[in-house]
């Protein structure tokens, strides 16, 4: 069983229902500027499994009302669409069967002539396996936590709604600001219902180290030899997940991780017993410790991050689709260390379930692996009201464009890049032309595209350009703006080097963009090739295209005849001007 989607409403700020769907979007960051409410989206996917009740100390149960609003508030419900099949649920209905009529036969009476207190009911799936469909709706309200089907055949099962959400994968939850795992943990005298979530995630390492284990046998056992065993054990077991997590997560692959573990006598009734936890550091043959909040806040949010992965106290057969939620992943991580994982929150994405994140950083924003199509952008309306809409589906205001900053910086081309870079060079308007040229022309040799900020900004790259002695071109669009700066840069660089200089095709009447190069419905098979929605704009269809997609020639090959031919025109208009560059370039170096 696994999440398709989750239904938002009512909860904080989110007062319009929002649907986050997570079909065929495995990784999906959340950008946006401070205060918009990504955070608020997380806390709400978060409060839907009952299992995280106790974490992140409930901040994400707390004020669940909307502070902008005084008029009574509707309840505040988290609906999950989760995909499963008639055979898992005929399992958990067996299971609350056995309890339940087990729950009667202990009300029986001693006495065999004495009838039952209470007959037990079985309960029953109320639709045939042919007729189920593999989708269901649970929700769950926030304020009384309780579970019920939103499917009108199922309400009858509502008394295994947690039941089924308890069989769900994990929803796991790092705030990178106040997520701080402790340097102790208090053992109660007896183990509580509830246990805190530091609690439940240390008795978990016991648990998965021997199932015999338990902190709370521990604090109670009077042989000292064999409480040391049972410490030494886990710590061993504890120290190779995080050493290889170290390795092979994102951080480094020097250094080794030791954890120390040790229990120490507390001057308190209730909780008799103290887990300490250290981190050791060896220096030459010398080993020091230091308290976990000693550490740096990278190695702060790593610890938080393997711990709560590793030893979840939530039973499930399979991580594969675990929920991993991750506010500002990496925020004190260095910039190499950002890319990295950039990297890996792609790789977990694809091997162990889906990773949903808020960043401002363009580090965790590398279109190379983060698709553009994937992002949403989260903003207030002027109501208040928290809305994450598809990047390919936004159109900012003027006012908004920062939302976008992080996206921006992505994917800007240094001019470095060019410094050592021996391809010829077109000079284009801006980074749409830079993708439409890589994507769809071939003129039998690699080239490198240099984008500017419009038509005006050539001519000043055409200096950089000759100030390093490159071998390029430059293009312009057909149009009255192209046809001016072409115009002005061939009197301004004089007649040789306006040799480098052309117009794109004049294919149309009038005038030509980059845009029009494309005929017909060709866009619009791209968007659906791409399954983008019909209102996305070209400039996102053609951003989404350039980062996502591996078979980019089956692409060019599906546009229509007179589309390639245009392309061909634009061939053969670079091929001419290069030979032209050629040319100039052997004058002068001669």
């Amino acid at each position: 069983m696994k999440y398709i989607s989750f239904e938002i409403s009512c909860y904080r700020g989110i007062t319009k229902p929002m649907t986050i769907s997570l079909a065929n979007n495995p990784l999906l960051p959340l950008i946006g500027i401070n205060e918009c409410g990504k955070t608020t989206i997380l806390q709400a996917i978060y409060s839907f499994d009952e299992a995280n009740d106790n974490g992140y100390e409930g901040k994400h149960l707390k004020d669940t009302l909307n502070l902008y609003k005084t008029e009574d508030e509707q309840e505040p419900l988290i609906t999950a669409t989760i995909e499963t099949n008639y055979s898992n649920l005929e399992k958990i209905v067996e299971k609350y069967n056995i309890l339940k009529e087990a729950e009667a036969e202990a009300k029986v009476k001693p006495a065999a002539s004495v009838a039952k207190t209470e007959d037990f009911e079985k309960l029953k799936i109320p639709i045939s396996k042919k007729d189920f469909s593999k989708n269901i709706k649970i929700e769950r309200n926030l304020r009384t936590r309780k579970y019920q089907f939103k499917d009108d055949e199922l309400e009858a099962l509502n008394p295994i709604a947690d039941k089924v959400v308890k069989e769900m994968p994990y929803i796991l939850y790092n705030d990178d600001f106040m997520d701080r795992p402790p340097n102790s943990v208090k053992i109660p005298a007896e183990e509580p219902t509830d246990l805190t979530e530091w609690l439940s995630i240390y008795e978990r390492l016991f648990n998965v180290t021997n199932p015999q284990y338990s902190l709370f046998k521990l604090v109670v056992e009077k042989d000292p030899r064999r409480r040391d065993s049972i410490i030494s054990d886990v710590e061993e077991e504890l120290n190779k997940r995080l050493s290889k997590a170290w390795e092979t997560f994102l951080l480094s692959k020097h250094g080794k991780i030791n954890v120390r573990l040790k229990t120490v006598e507390n001057n308190d009734p209730e909780n008799p017993y103290i887990l300490e936890v250290q981190i050791v550091e060896k220096i030459g043959k010398k080993e020091r410790y230091f308290n976990v909040v000693d550490r740096s806040k990278g190695f702060l949010w790593f610890f938080n991050f393997v711990m709560k992965l590793e030893f979840n106290p939530k039973l499930v057969s399979s991580r594969n689709d675990t929920i991993h939620l991750l506010d500002e992943p990496g925020s004190y991580l260095h910039s190499s260390a950002q890319e990295k994982l950039c990297i890996k929150l792609k790789d977990i994405s694809e091997k162990n379930g889906t990773v949903i994140y808020c960043t401002h950083s363009h580090h965790l924003l590398n279109p190379e692996f983060i698709p553009l199509n994937k992002i949403y952008v989260v903003e207030k309306e002027k109501e208040k009201n928290i809305k994450a809409i598809p990047l390919t589906s936004y159109k900012p205001k003027k006012e908004n464009r920062n939302a976008f900053q992080p996206l921006m910086d992505a994917l800007q081309i240094p001019a470095f890049q060019f410094y050592n870079d021996d391809n010829p060079i077109i000079a284009t308007e801006g980074i749409y032309d830079k993708y439409i040229l890589e994507l769809f022309v071939n003129i039998g040799f690699s080239f490198t595209v240099l984008p500017g900020t419009g038509a005006g900004s050539i001519a000043k790259n055409i200096q950089f350009l000759n100030g390093f002695s490159k071998n390029y071109v430059a293009i312009w669009d057909n149009d009255e703006e192209g046809i001016k700066e072409y115009k002005k840069a061939c009197k301004n660089f004089g007649e040789i080097e306006a040799e480098r200089f052309d117009l794109l095709p004049l294919i149309r009447k009038n005038s030509m963009i980059m845009q029009q190069m494309f005929e017909g419905e060709d866009i619009s098979k791209i968007r659906k090739y791409l399954e983008l929605s019909d209102e996305s704009d070209f400039e996102k269809t053609i951003a989404t295209l350039y980062f996502s997609v591996p078979e980019k020639g089956k692409i060019k090959k599906s546009l229509s005849q007179k589309t390639q031919e245009n392309f061909s025109a634009l061939e053969q208009i670079l091929i001419k001007r290069f030979k032209k560059s050629n040319g100039i370039r052997d004058r002068r170096f001669r």
